[in-house]
């Protein structure tokens, strides 16, 4: 295989795209250890030594690393492989590591977010917020139907009197224009609007 290019991409950090179309990212120092050049060609040895122990070494720990400080879902681990100029398939194999160390798991991951943002924000923003993570619907409605079933989510009218409450508002005293700003705040908020209306 041919190596097309070499784009710096920090400055410890070089991309190499090969004439096959594979991207990898290599550390500046690995360039000249393993006598990689531009235009030159990436002979077979360098090349299995890179897919099949250094990159997947670097995989696994630098997704450890990742889930040292804080969860992730699966998407968002890929998405930071993909950021890290991993290939595909090194990205797969690091997240079968880590998922046989019970490190990642969406649908556990799922059920933490539920249970701690249940108490200030509503079932709809929740599920907005886990799908904009890459958690597929079946597994966010599974977790959620689990947690109610064990009572474990709030109450969506207790959080909206919470939060008018918090906002100061008298639904007796509220002026037109007051329970539309309202009304448009917890609307915003991914409150229902029947359940909105009857409570302001």
């Amino acid at each position: 295989m041919r190596i097309v290019s070499l784009r710096p991409l920090n400055n410890k950090r070089y991309m190499v795209t090969l004439d096959s179309g594979e991207n990898f990212a290599i550390y500046k120092g690995e360039l000249a250890k393993y006598n990689i050049r531009e235009d030159d060609i990436l002979p077979d040895s360098v090349y299995e030594l890179l897919m099949n122990e250094i990159l997947p070494k670097r995989a696994r720990l630098r997704g450890l690393n990742l889930l040292k400080s804080r969860p992730y879902t699966e998407w968002q681990l890929r998405k930071k492989y993909s950021e890290g100029g991993y290939p595909d398939r090194i990205a797969d194999s690091a997240i079968e590591y880590l998922k046989g160390l019970h490190l990642i798991d969406d649908a556990e991951y799922c059920r933490i977010f539920l249970t701690y943002q249940s108490s200030s924000k509503s079932r709809k923003r929740m599920i907005m917020d886990l799908q904009n993570k890459g958690v597929e619907k079946d597994v966010i409605f599974s977790a959620l139907a689990s947690l109610e079933e064990e009572g474990d989510m709030s109450d969506e009218e207790e959080l909206i009197n919470k939060l008018l409450a918090k906002k100061h508002y008298d639904k007796d005293n509220a002026d037109y224009m007051s329970k539309q700003k309202i009304r448009q705040y917890l609307y915003g908020k991914g409150f229902g609007i029947d359940c909105i209306n009857r409570l302001t």
